[in-house]
C-alpha cells in the first residue's frame, strides 16, 4: 500500500516539508493527508478581490470594468490532486457570473474561464504577470475574441466598516455533496480546515462528539461506519481507539465514483485538542465554531474542561460554541467566559415565527447563558413567501442588535440565498458556508450597493415555498434521524375481533400482546409543538384465551402470530414534563393463523362448509398483511410513554402484486393531496393544526380500509380479506 503523508511546518516563507512513506501493494488513488502544505509552486496571489481594468495599447485604464469580466474578480488558492499528485492553482469568480478555473496539462496549470449562464462563451486565460497585488492577463473566448486586463487587489474595501461578516467554512473546505463539489478533502479533517484558511476563509466549523472516556473527537456522525475506517459508535470508543482511524469519505459520497479522485483521499481522524492547539494562535483564524453534538451536560463539561481549560482571553475569543441546551451553555460560559455561545436546534431550522427560540429573554432563559443567535439557512423558506420571511428576518436582526446578541447563520449552500442576504443587506456576524465562492457573493452586498449595480437574481427567489417545519414531520429522509432518535421498547395489550364479510359464524374476541423494538424521536420544534417520528419492528401474539371476555357458544376461537415493520408519524403538543401527540402508524407484516376452535352451542357439530374453507385458506400459512393504528402517545419525563390506539388490519388470502400495487398507488396519491392541503393549514393554525391533521388523515385511511372489506384490492373486484379491529394500550421506554 502506498500512503502519502503530507505534513506542514510554518515558517516565515511557509516552506513545504514532505515526508513520503512508500509501502508495496497499493493501487488506485488513495492519498493519506495530514495537514496540507503551504506550496511554493502556487502563484503568490493574495486571496480576495481584484478590480478589473482593461489594457489599451499596453497601458492599463483607470476605469473599472471590462467587456467580458465585469468590474470585480474574486480569486483564491486552489489545491487539487490528479493521478495521486498534489497541485496548486487559482480559482475565482467574476462579477456577475463568470468563473476562472484551473486544470492540469502536461503537469502545468492551465487557466480557463467559463460563463455559467452560457457554456458556449468560455475560453482561456493567459497570466503574464502575477504578484500578490497585481495580475496581468489575456482573455480569449472560443470565438477568438481577446481582451487584455489587469487585476488590481484592493484590501481597503474588503475591510470596510459596512462589511463585517466573517465567512466560516462548514466542516472546512471539503468534498461534501450535494452542496460542494470543489473541495477535495473529507469533511471535518485537518486538510479541510487548512484549505479553508489558505483559501481566505476566516474560520471553520467542526463537529465534535464525546468518547467513552469523556473526550472530544471530531466526528459529525455517531455511527463511525458512516465516514471512517472504524465501526461502532463514538460513545462506545476510547480516545485511544481513534489513533489510527481515517476519515475516508464525506457525507453522501458515492461508494463507487471512479472519476472523482477526491473521493479516494483519506485523512486522519483527529481529537479536538489536536486541531484546537494547531490553529488557536494562527493569525489567519478569526473564529473556530465548535458544534457539540447532543450528550449529557456532565460528559460535555468534562470533555470541554480537558480541551479548553487554561485558554487565554484572546484564545477564548476565537471560539464559538454551538450547543443544544441552556444548562450546557451555562457550563461552557463558566469555562470560557470570553467565548461566543449559541443555542442550536436538534435537527434543521427552527421556526421563524417562534422568536422565543432565538431570543431567550422571551422565555425566561438567563441572559448570561449565551450571547449568539443561531439562524438556519432555511429560515428564508420557513414562511409562505419570501416577503414574509424578509420581514421576520429583519425584525429578528433588530431584536438581536437591541439585546447585544451576535448572529450566526448556517448553512449556505446555494448562491441565490447569499444573493437574498445581499439584496436585503442582512449582515450576520458569522456565516457558515458550503459554497466556494463565498467572498464573491458576500462582497457584492457592499460593492453592488455602493456602485448601484443591478445583479440578476434567480427566479426561484420570488417563488413561494412550503414551510419546512411541517415537511419535516412527514419526511422519510430526515437527516440524522437514526442518531438523533433513541431506542424504543414498547409493550402493548389490546382486545379486538376478527371479521370476514362472507363468514357466517362469529369470531370470539381475542387478546393482542405485542412487543415493539425500534427508534423514536420526539422533536420539540417550537414553544408548544412537537413531532413524533418512529421506525420499528414488532411481534404480536393474538389468541382468544388472552381476551378479557370469555368465549360464548357458537363462536370460533383463534390463535394468530404476526411480525413486521412499521413507521409512526405525528404532530402534537408538549409542556414542561408532558407531551400529547396524536399519531398514525402504518405497517407491513406477515400473519399466520396458527390454530382455531369451534365452541358448539346450537347443536351444530362443525363449522359451515363456507366458513371452514375461509379458515383453511389462512391456517398454517404466512399471509401478507397491512395495518393502520390511529392513536396518541404521551411522553412523560422524556423516558416513559403511554400510548393508546385503534387498529385496523387487512390480511390478504393471497397476494396479487399488480392489483395490490395499483390499489396502493391510488390510495397514496390521495394521501399526498391531503398532505399538501394539511401542510398549508398547519402552517397557518399551529394550535388547531395537529388535531385537524389527525382527524383528516384518520378519516381518509379508515375510508380506504372500509372500501376493502369486500374487495381486498379495491377498486378491483377481488376476494374479501380477513380483517382485525381492536383497541390497544401500551407503555414505552425510550432510552
Amino acid at each position: 500500500m502506498k500512503e502519502l503523508i503530507i505534513c506542514s511546518l510554518k515558517n516565515k516563507k511557509y516552506l513545504l516539508i514532505l515526508t513520503v512513506l512508500v509501502f508495496t501493494g497499493c493501487a488506485g488513488h488513495n492519498v493519506l493527508l495530514d495537514f496540507p502544505p503551504y506550496t511554493d509552486n502556487l502563484p503568490p496571489i493574495t486571496t480576495g478581490f481584484y478590480s478589473v481594468h482593461t489594457i489599451v495599447n499596453g497601458v492599463s485604464s483607470e476605469k473599472i470594468g471590462s467587456e467580458f469580466l465585469g468590474e470585480l474578480v474574486y480569486l483564491y488558492k486552489d489545491d487539487f490532486f490528479i493521478d495521486k499528485k498534489y497541485y496548486s492553482g487559482i480559482k475565482g469568480s467574476f462579477l456577475p457570473n463568470y468563473y476562472i478555473k484551473t486544470k492540469l496539462v502536461n503537469s502545468k496549470n492551465v487557466y480557463f474561464w467559463q460563463d455559467t449562464e452560457n457554456e458556449d462563451l468560455n475560453g482561456n486565460i493567459k497570466l503574464y504577470e502575477i504578484t500578490e497585488n497585481r495580475i496581468v492577463a489575456e482573455i480569449t473566448t472560443n470565438k477568438n475574441q481577446k481582451e487584455e486586463v489587469e487585476f488590481r487587489f484592493y484590501r481597503s474595501q474588503i475591510s470596510g466598516d459596512s462589511l463585517k461578516v466573517i465567512p466560516i467554512a462548514h466542516r472546512g473546505v471539503c468534498y461534501q455533496p450535494p452542496n460542494n463539489y470543489d473541495g477535495i478533502f473529507p469533511a471535518n479533517t485537518g486538510p479541510a480546515f487548512e484549505t479553508a484558511l489558505a483559501s481566505g476563509y476566516e474560520g471553520f466549523e467542526l463537529d465534535v462528539r464525546v468518547t467513552k472516556d469523556k473526550r472530544f473527537i471530531i466526528s459529525h456522525d455517531e455511527d463511525l461506519s458512516a465516514a471512517t475506517t472504524l465501526h461502532g459508535f463514538v460513545k462506545d470508543k476510547y480516545l485511544s481507539d481513534f489513533q489510527n482511524a481515517l476519515v475516508i469519505k464525506s457525507a453522501f459520497i458515492p461508494e463507487k465514483k471512479s472519476t472523482a479522485y477526491e473521493a479516494y483521499i483519506a485523512a486522519p481522524m483527529r481529537p479536538l485538542y489536536d486541531i484546537l492547539y494547531h490553529y488557536i494562535d494562527d493569525p489567519r483564524l478569526q473564529k473556530m465554531v465548535v458544534d457539540i453534538k447532543p450528550d449529557t451536560d456532565e460528559n460535555i463539561y468534562e470533555a470541554a474542561k480537558h480541551d479548553f481549560e487554561g485558554l487565554t482571553e484572546a484564545q477564548q475569543k476565537k471560539i464559538l460554541f454551538l450547543t443544544r441546551t441552556e444548562s450546557s451553555a451555562k457550563l461552557l460560559r463558566e469555562l470560557c467566559p470570553n467565548s461566543d455561545i449559541a443555542l442550536e436546534g436538534s435537527i434543521g431550522p427552527e421556526p421563524v415565527e417562534e422568536l422565543e427560540k432565538y431570543y431567550p429573554e422571551s422565555v425566561g432563559l438567563p441572559r448570561g447563558s449565551h450571547n449568539t443567535i443561531s439562524f438556519g439557512a432555511n429560515i428564508i423558506l420557513a414562511t409562505q413567501s419570501i416577503e414574509t420571511s424578509t420581514e421576520m428576518i429583519r425584525k429578528a436582526m433588530e431584536l438581536s442588535q437591541q439585546n447585544n446578541y451576535k448572529i450566526i447563520m448556517w448553512t449556505f449552500a446555494k448562491d441565490w440565498r447569499l444573493n437574498f442576504l445581499r439584496e436585503n443587506e442582512f449582515y450576520p456576524d458569522f456565516i457558515l458556508l458550503d459554497i466556494p465562492y463565498y467572498q464573491y457573493a458576500l462582497h457584492q452586498m457592499k460593492y453592488a450597493r455602493e456602485k448601484g449595480l443591478v445583479i440578476a437574481v434567480k427566479d426561484t427567489v420570488t417563488e413561494k415555498f412550503t414551510n419546512p417545519i411541517y415537511k419535516r414531520v412527514y419526511n422519510n429522509f430526515v437527516a440524522d434521524f437514526w442518531f438523533q432518535s433513541r431506542t424504543l421498547l414498547e409493550l402493548t395489550y389490546g382486545q379486538g375481533n376478527l371479521h370476514q364479510s362472507n363468514f357466517t359464524s362469529n369470531f370470539a374476541p381475542v387478546g393482542n400482546i405485542e412487543l415493539k423494538v425500534g427508534r423514536s424521536e420526539i422533536d420539540k420544534f417550537s414553544k408548544t409543538n412537537a413531532s413524533l417520528n418512529e421506525w420499528y419492528a414488532f411481534f404480536s401474539y393474538i389468541n382468544t384465551s388472552s381476551a378479557i371476555s370469555k368465549i360464548e357458544a357458537d363462536e370460533v376461537s383463534t390463535k394468530l402470530i404476526r411480525f413486521g415493520f412499521g413507521k409512526t408519524e405525528g404532530l402534537g403538543y408538549y409542556g414542561p414534563n408532558l407531551s400529547f401527540i396524536p399519531f398514525i402508524s402504518q405497517s407491513l407484516m406477515l400473519t399466520k393463523l396458527d390454530d382455531f376452535g369451534y365452541s358448539q352451542g346450537s347443536g351444530q357439530d362443525e363449522l359451515p362448509i363456507n366458513d371452514q374453507e375461509i379458515i383453511n385458506n389462512y391456517l398454517n400459512a404466512l399471509r401478507f398483511s397491512d395495518r393502520t393504528l390511529y392513536g396518541f402517545k404521551s411522553d412523560i419525563l422524556s423516558t416513559f410513554q403511554l400510548t393508546a390506539n385503534y387498529e385496523t388490519s387487512i390480511i390478504y388470502p393471497r397476494y396479487l402484486f399488480l392489483k395490490w400495487s395499483v390499489s396502493f398507488i391510488l390510495a397514496e396519491a390521495g394521501y399526498q393531496v391531503i398532505d399538501y392541503a394539511l401542510g398549508k393549514f398547519v402552517d397557518d393554525y399551529p394550535v388547531a393544526g395537529p388535531i385537524i391533521n389527525i382527524l383528516v388523515r384518520s378519516a381518509y385511511l379508515y375510508s380506504y380500509y372500509l372500501v376493502r372489506k369486500k374487495n381486498m384490492n379495491w377498486p378491483f373486484s377481488t376476494e374479501a380479506p380477513l380483517r382485525y379491529e381492536g383497541f390497544n394500550f401500551g407503555v414505552s421506554v425510550v432510552l
